[in-house]
């Protein structure tokens, strides 16, 4: 059964986790991701944190969050490690609106009715930003210009160009979220 699940997307490997219940699904999620685990903890592991105690416990961890249905497998195990060891910084990882909106879309999938109701929320939720906000995201995500070229542009930083798009995109996530209660 579980070289059948190796051949398996990550997607799929939760949906059968999720819905199914099925441990061998989250034993291939486990395995498949436990590399990155370890990369991520090897600079917080000391003598107040050691291999033996912090590896089975960020497992269990990461085996009860594949049980929630939001965010990506990756975002998880790095925000999970970083407020493990204490080192949760602001801003982070995604916002929970953009997880959540992330989420959406990706069970959309092939859903023609789902994709239809999110085009119109996102091109309202677009329509609500200011027009400087909306050059940044049509430069950024329409025309592809780096990072670097428009904060030269703009005579300012990447990071806080980069900042601002996060920003954007919180705010884009909660309009969106917005239109979906009313």
């Amino acid at each position: 059964m579980h070289l059948q699940l190796n051949n398996l997307s990550d997607k799929e490997l939760l949906l059968r986790f999720r819905k199914f219940r099925e441990r061998e699904a989250a034993g291939v999620l486990l395995d498949r991701y436990s590399h990155l685990l370890v990369a991520v903890c090897l600079p917080g592991l000391d003598a107040q944190h050691p291999a033996d105690t912090v590896f089975p416990d960020l497992t269990v961890r990461l085996y009860n969050q594949l049980q929630s249905p939001a965010g990506k497998i990756n975002d998880a195990i790095h925000g999970m490690v970083q407020q493990y060891f204490g080192k949760v910084r602001k801003g982070g990882g995604p916002q929970p609106a953009v997880r959540e909106l992330e989420y959406r879309i990706e069970q959309a999938g092939s859903n023609p009715i789902e994709k239809t109701a999110l085009a119109g929320q996102l091109e309202n939720a677009l329509g609500r930003l200011i027009p400087e906000d909306m050059e940044l995201l049509n430069e950024f995500y329409l025309e592809h210009i780096t990072l670097r070229e428009i904060a030269r542009r703009r005579h300012t930083a990447p990071a806080q160009i980069r900042e601002r798009i996060r920003g954007i995109r919180q705010s884009v996530a909660t309009f969106m979220k917005e239109a979906a209660y009313e």
